[in-house]
């Protein structure tokens, strides 16, 4: 059991533990910082500074000492959290980034922005490899409540949680929806989707329904 604590209070959005177990990383929603503990001592050992908007997420590398942080600043930062060399890339997005992701061979990185993308990045240089156009896809159902028209909710829908296959041929993608998508990482195109609601009603299932 180990209590990890900073050295003023702050919010916490996201975690995680790089592979060896050694290492715990927290991204923080007030102070824009991402705090760096020892698990096996519970010592904090860095707080790492850069972003300019909430840590959305955080991934480490599989295979590589690299954490990768998400950002409301737009921006996908990638750390050597052991040299605390500070970001050693800045990974730039047309939107507020919400979650990142690496490959199992850490390869490539993907993360997902508000503006319903999901980009593919090369791992190593950071070049841009691919943009997956999401938005419709992600779009669930409207509920008999919402003012808005399913045009309208499709427009802001965005993915929320990424995660790779294991050969990393395959990229999943969910959110606030009633779908887990399935794409082709090499294709950029929708394989499947797999539909997970539990809501056997018209309320949430529809995808358009008559509001008159």
């Amino acid at each position: 059991f180990r209590t990890l604590v900073t050295p003023r209070p702050t919010q916490f959005v996201s975690l995680a533990v790089d592979p060896s177990d050694e290492i715990v990383c927290a991204g923080t929603q007030d102070t824009f910082e991402i705090f760096v503990w020892s698990m096996k001592t519970s010592r904090l050992l860095d707080v790492l500074a850069g972003h300019e908007g909430p840590i959305s997420g955080l991934a480490f590398n599989p295979t590589q000492p690299v954490l990768a942080s998400s950002s409301w600043d737009k921006t996908v930062k990638l750390w050597d959290v052991f040299e605390s060399k500070g970001a050693t890339m800045t990974l730039p997005h047309s939107a507020d980034v919400l979650t990142v992701a690496f490959r199992p061979d850490g390869k490539q990185i993907a993360s997902s922005s508000l503006d319903g993308h999901i980009s593919v990045w090369n791992g190593v240089d950071g070049n841009l490899v691919g943009t997956i156009e999401g938005r419709r896809d992600v779009a669930g159902g409207r509920k008999n409540s919402d003012k808005s028209t399913f045009a309208a909710q499709a427009s802001a829908s965005c993915f929320s949680t990424l995660c790779f296959s294991a050969d990393g041929e395959q990229l999943l993608a969910g959110g606030n929806t009633k779908w887990i998508c399935v794409y082709s990482v090499a294709r950029r195109a929708c394989l499947d989707k797999i539909q997970i609601t539990a809501n056997f009603s018209l309320d949430g299932v529809a995808e358009q329904l008559n509001s008159k």
